[in-house]
């Protein structure tokens, strides 16, 4: 009881403190929202609210880190990205970048994704020249995806995943049972779900009722069956170099997607198990 009586007399401390600052768009803030902040941190400094879009996002300091945390203006937490130091990140996921491709690079900042009911992401934004990319790692050093970072704007709200279908959820469960969902897009009609499966990477594809339509999983060129390497080989491609491979599997069939490249030249095929390429 006393826990919860402090709670409240925290809320309205920092209601009435906020009204006396209402200069950032505060007045667009519900006092359900600002409650909710409270409670969630109840050690946050020097607060300060901005509206995006239909978030609240709430701009902050707690422990010496900057984070930013997005409710709903009925008081329903999303996501909080906080900027953490390289030496602050698990060690999984410290390891893997210092064995990746890109550990020559220079780090530029590093945030944590903390999201409602999905998995926790890390994000290393790199650079190299004029070049920039953003890793995304899952806590235990899994590298979900690297993408060129052509904005300066450090905003995940895309990031903010949408809600599945109970179908999909079900699909899910059903087919990947210990998998973990790392984020969930929908857009024109259309679900993507992307998971580890364990340490495998997958994009889910559903349609406008939830059917499953597609599972793309990354590989490493390592990974392609022999006679696809063979075919390949013999092929009018054989002096092309393997970029980069997807798996696909659908409800008409399976095949391997896989691009090849030499000089400025790039072609994908499709490719079979077998080594046929369609």
């Amino acid at each position: 009881m006393k826990k919860i009586i402090l709670l409240i007399a925290l809320a309205v401390t920092f209601l009435q403190s906020c009204d006396e600052n209402d200069d950032n768009g505060l007045g667009n803030v519900s006092e359900a929202t600002r409650a909710a902040f409270v409670i969630k941190y109840p050690s946050a400094q020097q607060v300060e609210w901005e509206v995006r879009n239909s978030y609240r996002v709430a701009d902050f300091k707690q422990e010496g880190k900057d984070i930013s945390a997005w409710f709903d203006n009925a008081g329903d937490w999303y996501m909080t990205e906080t900027d953490i130091p390289f030496d602050l990140l698990p060690d999984a996921v410290k390891s893997a970048f210092r064995q990746s491709e890109y550990q020559s690079w220079k780090i530029d900042d590093v945030d944590m994704i903390e999201r409602k009911e999905m998995e926790t992401v890390y994000v290393v934004e790199i650079e190299q020249g004029q070049d920039e990319m953003d890793l995304y790692y899952s806590h235990d050093g899994i590298l979900i995806k690297s993408v060129t970072d052509t904005d300066s704007d450090d905003d995940y709200e895309g990031f903010i995943p949408s809600q599945p279908s109970g179908i999909i959820e079900e699909y899910i469960n059903k087919t990947y049972p210990n998998s973990r969902i790392v984020d969930i897009d929908i857009e024109n009609g259309t679900t993507e779900v992307e998971i580890l499966d364990g340490n495998v990477y997958r994009e889910l594809s559903f349609n406008i009722e939830g059917i499953w339509m597609q599972t793309k999983t990354e590989l490493h060129s390592s990974q392609l069956p022999v006679a696809v390497l063979e075919s390949i080989k013999n092929s009018q491609y054989a002096t092309y170099v393997i970029d980069d491979v997807d798996f696909i599997q659908t409800s008409s069939g399976e095949w391997y997607l896989v691009e090849l490249e030499s000089g400025k030249n790039e072609v994908k095929i499709r490719i079979d198990a077998t080594g046929v390429i369609l």
